[in-house]
């Protein structure tokens, strides 16, 4: 089925199912501006029939498992702002309210600017970055990124603190160019390089040249510390406090696509797809159920235009979405 976007001032519209108008019911009456005739129609809705109690009852306990997340997300963008966010009454629109903080206009590709040495470099989400670094390298900052430089005359250091970049590293035998991440050194002198750091995970994949990947030294000095890794074009690894994977051929056409502004899914699991989408854009998207997050996803998007995505994925597997305030899809 086509997704349905609801109008809030008329949950009852006999044309949705039970399970929507609870859904829109249950965001309209949390809502600051609600008034005691939407609380009176709710009321007669709400004794209409079991069937509508059933429905309510479902629609709190689905709307109240996407607070723990959206809280997340509120978490994050609140240690960014110093003034105090809205407030807002109802225990249950809290797990939407949350998402108001990650609310921002449009997606913004920066021009290429000049840094100085021991500058942090951030983009927000929906947001790339190109920056030219001052020994003639350059690094390309995906959505959500924040990266911090630290040169000196022996060594060119950075360290990716969240987020993605891909790195065009100028050659200096005698500077080696060094990008810690997730517990983990890659160490370069000239060549090309991705490293994409998720759920405390580093993932580095080499376009050109050879770069070499380790792991940080472990906390405990008589621990074993596995041997660096040397990478070769469309190689890539993953690594994390608790150890190094295996070296794997990467289709770089597909895993860098954000490089020219898409999406590219081959057999990747919804789940997966839909995280990507929530990097890259100002609003959230939630999967109703973990049936659906498995389903294959296939194709080639705009990195700009996520709700096109979901379109397409009610469209392929005929799932049905809310859209609900603050740029907020549920998909169910």
């Amino acid at each position: 089925m086509q997704s349905t976007i609801f109008r809030m001032t008329d949950p009852s519209n006999s044309q949705r199912s039970l399970s929507d108008q609870a859904v829109v019911w249950l965001v309209r009456l949390q809502a600051h501006d609600a008034t005691d005739a939407d609380r009176a129609r709710f009321a007669s809705w709400y004794a209409t029939s079991d069937a509508h109690r059933s429905a309510y009852s479902e629609a709190e306990a689905f709307v109240g498992r996407l607070r723990q997340p959206a809280q997340a997300v509120w978490e994050e963008q609140h240690l960014r702002r110093s003034s105090a966010p809205p407030q807002w009454t109802g225990r249950r629109l809290a797990s939407i309210a949350a998402c108001l903080a990650v609310v921002a206009a449009g997606f913004l590709l920066w021009p290429m600017v000049e840094t100085t040495p021991g500058e942090w470099l951030t983009t927000h989400k929906g947001e790339q970055r190109r920056v030219e670094l001052a020994d003639g390298s350059s690094v390309l900052l995906n959505s959500n990124t924040e990266l911090r430089m630290a040169y000196s005359d022996h060594r060119r250091q950075l360290a990716l603190q969240k987020g993605e970049a891909f790195f065009t590293v100028a050659k200096d035998s005698t500077r080696p160019f060094e990008v810690t991440a997730a517990g983990g050194l890659t160490k370069a002198v000239g060549t090309e390089f991705n490293v994409r750091v998720r759920d405390a995970a580093a993932t580095v994949t080499v376009t050109e040249g050879v770069v070499e990947v380790s792991q940080a030294e472990p906390a405990d000095e008589h621990a074993r510390t596995a041997l660096p890794i040397r990478l070769h074009p469309s190689e890539t690894v993953r690594y994390s406090h608790d150890g190094m994977g295996g070296i794997t051929r990467s289709d770089t056409l597909s895993s860098l696509a954000w490089r020219r502004g898409q999406f590219v899914f081959n057999q990747q699991p919804l789940g997966e797809v839909i995280e990507e989408l929530n990097q890259q854009w100002n609003g959230h998207v939630f999967v109703g159920s973990g049936k659906l997050r498995q389903l294959p996803v296939n194709g080639v998007f705009d990195i700009h235009d996520p709700p096109a995505v979901v379109r397409a994925i009610e469209r392929t597997f005929h799932v049905r979405s809310v859209t609900l305030p603050f740029q907020i899809i549920v998909l169910y």
